[in-house]
């Protein structure tokens, strides 16, 4: 269901429990970060609806918050909003930390046990559609990297957050606007990994399979080639086809996620059309391709011992949506796989066990805009959210604000570090 943008106004919300952080020392971080504005703007984002194509009121409120901080702010042709600081010489490192500040349509509402846009704070977790998939990730961004303003500021390289806009309609597409306006040199995704660095992910791909036979009269079947045998066929020995394997990504799977033949309903007609989609989560070095090159290998495989055999096409997806402010994005549903790993990587560990967090590398098991940033432009690219993975898209989503203070803190530590000289 999507939720209309002033909908939650209308009906009470519940009783909240409310802890608004106090200005004793153990509520801010070793780098000095805002923390009252950091929580009030993780709250605020939590009460703002922001659907994908929705993101207006959100975007403008990022915007006032990183001018406030003291960010350079612009708000590109797409919608997104970047914050900057740094003088940006050339050939001076640019860091590109990204936030989507689009959510999905609010669904499974009679699950949800509090107001999705009530900002409503329990114990030590923010509630709210969108907090961790990733609103409180853009609130940790802006207010880390505001508390190293005076490092920043006058650095020969540049610092730009951006809240990205239409993720949920495909990964990196309207964050390409942004992308090239700043010119990274390395990219953070703030995806929510429970502030932990992130080196790597599967793609995703969603990929279609249409089958041709020939429609006839169910009573007289050999008349006719069944598209939805053929599909089935299809289907089943794709279940059975190898599975490349990354020692830290895991496997690739290729999962049928819809199915459906034509006539249909039928009125005792064999079917002479059938088109399934896959999702594919593939790895690095799998391409568009080669991942079409599959399916119809395994396709002839399955028919090969027809005495006719349906025509068969595979395609990728497309991907139609437009931005709130109005810039419409015509791509296909392939975001890469990636792997980071060298100098930038040790250099982000460094800096986050300084921070007193954990450097251990892992990888998403998600898909991110890294796909675009680092597995179709190739910049190293890392990771680094507030909240845990599997919370995302889930009713009750939330963040704690302990991982939210560390969010800040790790960002706050990893924006100078990777900027700095000797990253160039």
């Amino acid at each position: 269901m999507t939720q209309p943008e002033n909908a939650h106004s209308d009906k009470p919300r519940p009783e909240t429990t409310t802890r608004e952080p106090s200005n004793s020392p153990d509520h801010r971080t070793p780098e000095q970060v805002d923390d009252s504005a950091l929580v009030a703007l993780a709250r605020q984002l939590a009460s703002t609806p922001s659907e994908s194509g929705n993101e207006k009121q959100a975007i403008e409120l990022v915007a006032d918050a990183m001018r406030t901080a003291g960010l350079q702010v612009t708000v590109d042709r797409s919608g997104n909003a970047i914050g900057t600081i740094g003088r940006g010489e050339p050939g001076a490192p640019r860091l590109l930390i990204d936030g989507h500040i689009d959510s999905i349509p609010l669904h499974s509402e009679q699950s949800w046990r509090v107001d999705p846009f009530g900002g409503v704070i329990e114990g030590d977790r923010l509630y709210g559609l969108g907090i961790c998939d990733q609103k409180a990730s853009i609130a940790a961004a802006i207010y880390g990297v505001a508390s190293q303003r005076g490092v920043l500021a006058d650095s020969p390289g540049l610092v730009a957050v951006v809240a990205s806009v239409g993720e949920e309609n495909m990964e990196g597409a309207a964050l390409s606007e942004a992308v090239e306006a700043v010119g990274p040199s390395v990219v953070i995704t703030t995806e929510p990994n429970d502030t932990r660095l992130a080196v790597g992910q599967r793609g995703r791909a969603k990929v279609e399979l249409e089958v041709v036979g020939r429609a006839c009269h169910a009573g007289h079947v050999k008349q006719g080639i069944n598209a939805a045998e053929a599909l089935a066929a299809v289907i089943t020995m794709l279940r059975e086809a190898e599975r490349p394997h990354h020692p830290q990504l895991g496997y690739r799977d290729v999962t049928c996620i819809d199915v459906t033949s034509w006539p249909y309903p039928s009125v005792s007609t064999v079917p002479g059309q059938a088109l399934a989609r896959f999702d594919a989560r593939f790895l690095p070095g799998e391409t568009e391709e080669s991942l079409h090159q599959l399916i119809r290998d395994t396709a002839a495989k399955a028919l090969a011992g027809w005495a006719e055999a349906p025509t068969v096409t595979v395609r990728t997806v497309m991907a139609d949506f437009t931005t709130y402010t109005g810039v419409r994005y015509e791509v296909g549903e392939f975001a890469a796989a990636w792997w980071t790993e060298g100098p930038v990587v040790a250099s982000a560990q460094q800096a986050l066990a300084a921070a007193g967090l954990d450097p251990t590398p892992m990888s998403y098991s998600f898909c991110t805009n890294g796909s675009y940033t680092a597995g179709k432009l190739k910049i190293p690219t890392l990771g680094f959210g507030v909240g845990e993975e599997h919370i995302a898209h889930q009713a009750n989503e939330y963040v704690t604000l302990t991982s939210l203070r560390r969010g800040a803190q790790g960002l706050a530590a990893l924006a100078p570090q990777l900027t700095a000289p000797e990253q160039r």
